[in-house]
């Protein structure tokens, strides 16, 4: 029982869900190919300035995590969901299509980025990592586990991932700022939403500009944490790079001051029970029920599985830039969590998540669907109505089908 009161208290404390990479590795997908592939292709489309491009690199910081946006707090964990199981090739073809500046492009194409990384991230590292990592959830799952099967050791593998990469120098520190400073197109990002789910965005956010906060907020503590972790943990490797470095010169430190002067101070943050189970978590994680929750460092085979898979990503997020500019970009809409395409019966949270997009379109009669959207739904249902099932779901999502082929 300990142990389970234990887990929800890390699940709290972290986002709702999972992303194939973390912050830091989907915004080195980002920085990797900048300079080769970004930015030409902006400018080749939007003649810019040095300090344009500079800032539209912000705008791709952003496009990269914006799937991952609504598993923060006090964000839309249905947003998340949509963005990561329904139409989700469909929504960055829609940001690609209705960007109509420098900063939207690099917004657009650094959500390309996180497709790549996710559908190949997923089923080459994470989900192979997490049972070598830990050996008792592969006697359970078999060689692959997703993160519906068990969320607290793919936050846990993720977070690997970034100390491994802070710790053989993948990021300058300079960087840390820029990678928090990232930038949301939002006016794009509506225009796109809608087109793709025919939802407003303002009805699935409370508060959008108090979501990005909080999530910037949520990156900016994060940082310090995955750089101590590596000084902890790996600190020969990291004098090895640094002769003569020190603990105060690796690990990154960012004040509330800092952060509301650089930033702005539309956020939240976490209440009371959540720092004080922040606090118990980095004091005694090796202890009594909390040892279950202590960080593992990734097997010599999860480090060359993240790597192969990082080096994938990038290889194929290349091949989308070019097929992009050639014209010729067509997104498949595959599960984000697995890089399978969606069916239904095959992954839960898929299937929640477009019971309520039904559910919410019903709402209003259907009246904003078109018919790229109807057909989609549809042929998710197909198999639904094809069983002929008499049971509860099956009877409202038959109703709901029969009213919108109407």
């Amino acid at each position: 029982m300990a142990v389970r009161i234990a887990v929800f208290a890390l699940l709290l404390l972290l986002p709702a869900t999972t992303s194939a990479y973390s912050v830091l590795a989907h915004e080195a997908v980002i920085d990797t190919a900048w300079d080769g592939s970004i930015r030409p292709l902006i400018a080749s489309r939007f003649p810019a300035s040095d300090a344009e491009l500079k800032n539209a690199r912000a705008y791709a910081y952003g496009g990269c995590l914006i799937q991952d946006l609504g598993f923060y707090p006090f964000s839309s964990r249905f947003f998340g969901n949509l963005t990561h199981y329904v139409r989700t090739g469909d929504f960055v073809e829609a940001l690609l299509r209705e960007a109509k500046t420098a900063p939207e492009l690099a917004f657009a194409l650094g959500a390309l980025a996180h497709v790549a990384a996710d559908t190949r991230g997923h089923a080459l590292a994470v989900n192979r990592a997490v049972p070598l990592i830990y050996p008792k959830l592969r006697a359970k799952f078999g060689d692959e586990v997703t993160y519906d099967e068990h969320p607290a050791a793919h936050l846990k593998t993720e977070f690997g991932f970034d100390v491994l990469q802070v710790a053989r120098g993948r990021y300058a520190p300079d960087a840390f700022h820029d990678f928090i400073g990232f930038e949301v197109a939002k006016d794009l990002l509506a225009r796109a939403f809608r087109a793709t789910y025919a939802l407003d965005i303002d009805d699935v956010f409370g508060n959008l500009g108090l979501a990005i906060g909080t999530f910037r907020w949520t990156v900016s503590g994060t940082i310090p944490d995955v750089t101590n972790v590596a000084w902890e943990t790996r600190r020969k490797e990291i004098e090895t790079l640094m002769p003569g470095g020190t603990r105060e010169a690796f690990v990154f430190a960012s004040s509330r001051a800092e952060f509301e002067r650089r930033w702005g101070t539309e956020y939240k943050r976490p209440g009371l029970p959540h720092r004080i189970v922040s606090w118990i978590l980095r004091i005694v994680p090796r202890f009594g029920p909390f040892r279950a929750l202590a960080y593992r460092t990734p097997t010599p085979e999860a480090e060359r599985l993240f790597f192969d898979s990082f080096n994938k990503t990038v290889e194929r997020y290349r091949a989308l830039l070019q097929a992009h500019a050639a014209g010729t970009l067509s997104i498949e809409n595959r599960n984000l969590d697995t890089g399978d395409p969606v069916t239904t019966g095959q992954y839960r949270l898929a299937d929640d998540t477009y019971d309520e997009l039904l559910e919410r379109l019903a709402k209003d009669r259907f009246r904003t669907v078109d018919a790229s959207l109807r057909d989609d739904i549809v042929r998710f249902f197909a198999p639904v109505k094809a069983a002929g099932r008499v049971d509860r779901r099956s009877r409202k999502i038959l109703k709901r089908l029969a009213a919108l082929e109407r």
